[in-house]
């Protein structure tokens, strides 16, 4: 017959077989894969690891989008023709017009000053239409590129109908010659804001005040507000 197990060898025998298995525990909390990779991803630029939900990189729109008439207009964060981050609302306390705009958009091509320059990206311009600037002049009494309003061209469609690329925007912007200043910009547009209702509103101008509050839409072929009776005398009024 066996004899019984010392309760004191029983004791020594359950603790060393409990240590190695308590340290490898500790090991595979501290050493684990995640642990690993979330190690790494915390050294990698922001854009690269907005899947692990570790560190979002910045939302290109912070609000509703597209904007809606009589509220405060999105915050948009986006690259300009130089390729250097712009937030929108760094212009708030001033007027912003602001042109919503494709390349393959014939209009698009005209306002952008195509009947002086000719088109861009082999889009041909749509014939008696004029820039935005001559049209500006004409039934505002502003000259876009003066001090009192900023100008933005906001290009939401590349040439594949898709968010133009950064070579697209710049290209544009050399075209037409929308040299980078304080206060004409072109935006490169996100393929997070393309979609039906944006496709529509194309080609349209948006009138923003100093409070950055969208005033006038005149966007797309039935637009809130027209253009020339309505959102270029309101943009002469705001700024003269």
């Amino acid at each position: 017959m066996a004899r019984p197990m010392n309760p004191i060898l029983r004791l020594v025998i359950a603790v060393s077989i409990a240590i190695p298995i308590t340290i490898a525990a500790l090991l595979m909390l501290v050493e684990s894969p995640m642990a690993i990779v979330d190690n790494v991803v915390s050294k990698l630029p922001v854009e690269t690891v907005s899947w692990t939900g570790r560190q979002p990189a910045e939302p290109a729109v912070v609000g509703t989008w597209p904007p809606l008439k009589g509220e405060r207009y999105p915050e948009l964060l986006l690259n300009d023709q130089n390729g250097d981050a712009v937030r929108l609302s760094d212009f708030a306390g001033k007027v912003i017009f602001l042109e919503l705009a494709a390349i393959p958009c014939k209009g698009c091509q005209a306002f952008a000053g195509g009947q002086q320059f000719g088109g861009f990206g082999g889009v041909p311009v749509q014939p008696d239409l004029q820039s935005i600037h001559h049209y500006a002049k004409r039934y505002a009494g502003v000259d876009l590129d003066a001090d009192d309003v900023v100008f933005v061209q906001l290009l939401l469609y590349g040439s594949s109908m898709s968010s133009p690329t950064p070579e697209e925007v710049a290209g544009w912007a050399d075209h037409f010659q929308m040299e980078r200043t304080d206060n004409r910009i072109v935006l490169r547009g996100d393929p997070s804001m393309l979609g039906v209702e944006t496709y529509e509103k194309i080609p349209g101008f948006h009138l923003i005040d100093e409070d950055f509050v969208l005033k006038f839409d005149s966007s797309g072929h039935h637009p809130e507000d027209d253009l020339y009776r309505d959102l270029l005398p309101a943009l002469g009024r705001m700024t003269n």
